[in-house]
């Protein structure tokens, strides 16, 4: 009797005994607004500067995109230039550069994406944490991840970002782009006003792909003036 308790608490250790996440390797795995979801199918890219991490189980797609392509915690929602993507089994996208609709009462798009590790193996592998919330384009429908695994996704390229994204990963690529060049300068250096305007032409770009639920790129435009 006391070697089945024994057996009994083991297995529940390393099974968790409920709804835990099961581990994979490779995997990209997490829990679906509370219910277990796991992808058959993962790969990696890099792609305007930073890492996009796609995984499908036939039926929907997941994709996470960082705004760099190294270690760290990016955060999403807002003005963050990462952003994680969601597509439903009825084709329904949603996405945490979507904000919620004002008759909704619910949380904010947001979320994480942590890149812990990234093997020296070639093909590299991804692994890491993520969690979030996102919306329709509508702002009425709404998708939850939270306990998110990345591990060991290889990244072999050849990944395309779903919906309108990449438009605005690419001008805020851009725009970053246009602003290290700008901050290289000052008022008295005579090529100043033409990477003042050339930052401010990025800035509309981005503003336009993007939107600006947060007025940070406005604001950002407004304190440039007139690049004299």
């Amino acid at each position: 009797m006391k070697r089945l308790i024994v057996l009994i608490i083991t297995v529940c250790t390393v099974f968790s005994c409920g709804e835990e996440i099961r581990f994979n390797s490779p995997a990209i795995q997490a829990k679906k607004n509370g219910e277990f979801w796991r992808s058959v199918t993962y790969a990696a890219d890099i792609d305007y500067g930073g890492f996009l991490i796609e995984g499908s189980n036939n039926f929907e797609t997941l994709q996470l995109f960082t705004d760099n392509d190294t270690r760290g915690t990016f955060q999403l929602g807002g003005d963050n230039s990462s952003v994680a993507i969601f597509k439903d089994v009825n084709g329904v996208i949603y996405s945490t550069a979507n904000t919620p609709d004002p008759s909704l009462s619910v949380y904010p798009a947001d979320g994480e994406i942590i890149i812990e590790e990234i093997s020296n193996d070639d093909p590299k592998q991804i692994s890491g944490k993520f969690w979030f919330n996102a919306y329709s384009s509508d702002g009425l429908s709404y998708v939850n991840f939270s306990q998110g695994v990345l591990f060991d996704v290889p990244n072999v390229g050849g990944l395309l970002i779903m919906d309108n994204q990449g438009s605005c990963l690419q001008a805020t690529q851009q725009a970053a782009n246009a602003e290290n060049a700008f901050n290289q300068t000052d008022i008295t250096m005579p090529d100043y006003t033409d990477l003042c305007n050339a930052y401010k032409l990025a800035l509309e770009e981005q503003l336009s792909a993007c939107g600006d639920p947060g007025g940070s790129i406005q604001s950002t435009i407004d304190s440039l003036g007139d690049c004299q």
